[in-house]
């Protein structure tokens, strides 16, 4: 690349890439790796890097991705400056630059929204190395750059209001940091994934003022009620909410069930819980979940292969306002066959014990079915009884700062993004045990 100027350099070589641009006259097929090499000194340089562009989170090879070198060390350069040399990844994220000449380099690779060689969008992934790289003659190392997208300052993206008392708010990513709610009224917080709600009282006018250290700082004004007389709601009704158990249940799992608002007590006496449908009425204990008060936990020895059903009379359940349901609520549960479902051990060796480990175990790559962290120990075993058989997937984040989830990269700070392992795990058979072992030391290598 010549940069801003049409002036050749002494001394260096060039590569001209024509890439698909040539192609043969009968068939129109372009030609393959077709290049120019030229050279304005006694010399062609005859270096090469070479190595792959992989996704920071789930390595997966990234195509397509600008690989650049600069001998430019400036901090800035990406920003500012086109490279020296660059090439492309191949659909297997592999990537060579070739005809380099010796010396040191920054080399970075980037997803170039707007194709003008610079790391100026947000939008734009990229990947760099934090120290330079001398290239000589002597040098045989495969790069492996992982690609990560910048986190972006936190944002409120949309408020709604307009139903009586639930306040949602919805940001442009999910809320990591600490949120400070400033408000007089009282409220009940769920947070969802990419959003907080809010259920208050308040009949008139309120404010709530929203600020994050990423220099959030919203004032958000919240309606008085449409008619002080009126504005109660009608009544609470089950609805499914994730969380609540489903219909098909595991034996030693509590009972839960999801309501469309907050509850705040039950009158147990206009409660019928069934086995069966015999009418005995069964020993239970009750909470409402601690994160979320749309969900009520039924505690209680379940038999394997029964049928439940949980029928709640007019006024059994008081929400949030003091309204008592208006009317009669049923909801169904079959547990299931113990011997249906599989029992999984993970063991952890040799891990770093000044580091925090987050881990996940998914099913089907779908929602986490459990999530648990570790650091200390040198060796950590941790077993999950009577899951559902399937194939399933462990992630572990190398949890540098402690924070309990997976941080992104940031350029301007020369932070890495945290490491990521990865691993589908034999599929786990009904009434089976699976044991995994993980090395941490071969893993996380320094």
């Amino acid at each position: 690349d010549l940069g801003d100027e049409d002036t050749l350099r002494n001394n260096v070589t060039y590569v001209v890439q024509f890439g698909e641009a040539v192609k043969d006259l009968t068939e129109g097929n372009p030609a393959e790796d077709l290049r120019f090499v030229f050279s304005t000194g006694p010399y062609i340089d005859s270096l090469e890097l070479s190595g792959q562009v992989v996704d920071a989170y789930t390595a997966e090879p990234v195509e397509k991705a600008l690989v650049m070198l600069y001998d430019n060390l400036a901090d800035s350069v990406f920003q500012t400056t086109k490279p020296f040399y660059f090439g492309r990844t191949d659909e297997k994220g592999q990537f060579r630059v070739s005809n380099v000449r010796g010396g040191f380099y920054k080399v970075a690779a980037l997803e170039d929204a707007d194709a003008n060689y610079r790391f100026n969008q947000a939008a734009e992934r990229i990947a760099f190395l934090s120290t330079p790289i001398e290239l000589t003659a002597d040098t045989s190392v495969a790069l492996n750059l992982r690609l990560f997208r910048e986190e972006l300052p936190l944002q409120l993206a949309e408020v709604d209001s307009s139903r009586w008392g639930r306040l949602k708010m919805e940001f442009n990513r999910e809320p990591h940091e600490e949120l400070n709610l400033i408000t007089d009224a009282a409220y009940e917080r769920i947070n969802l994934t990419d959003s907080i709600m809010l259920w208050h009282k308040e009949e008139q006018a309120w404010e709530l003022i929203v600020k994050a250290d990423t220099l959030l700082n919203d004032t958000i004004p919240v309606s008085a009620a449409p008619q002080a007389n009126a504005v109660r709601p009608q009544g609470i009704q089950v609805v499914n909410i994730p969380g609540s158990s489903p219909t098909r249940h595991a034996p030693q799992k509590p009972l839960s069930i999801g309501f469309n608002r907050p509850v705040s007590a039950l009158d147990t006496s206009l409660i019928n819980l069934l086995a069966d449908t015999l009418p005995e009425r069964l020993t239970y204990s009750w909470a409402v979940d601690s994160l979320n008060p749309q969900i009520l936990a039924l505690n209680l020895r379940l038999k394997e292969q029964t049928q439940y059903a949980l029928e709640l009379l007019p006024g059994a359940v008081i929400d949030y306002w003091g309204v008592p349901s208006v009317d009669t609520l049923v909801r169904n549960w079959t547990t299931i066959d113990r011997k249906s479902l599989g029992n999984l051990t993970i063991r952890f060796t040799d891990v770093d014990t000044t580091t925090q480990y987050h881990c996940r175990l998914l099913i089907s790559n779908k929602e986490p079915t459990a999530v648990f962290n570790h650091t200390g120990a040198l060796n950590y075993t941790n077993e999950f009884k009577l899951i559902p058989p399937g194939d399933y997937q462990l992630e572990i984040i190398e949890d540098l700062n402690g924070n309990g989830r997976w941080d992104s990269g940031d350029y301007d700070l020369e932070r890495q993004p945290e490491r990521v392992y990865i691993r589908t795990l034999e599929t786990l058979r009904a009434n089976w045990d699976l044991e995994v072992d993980v090395d941490l030391s071969t893993i996380f290598e320094p």
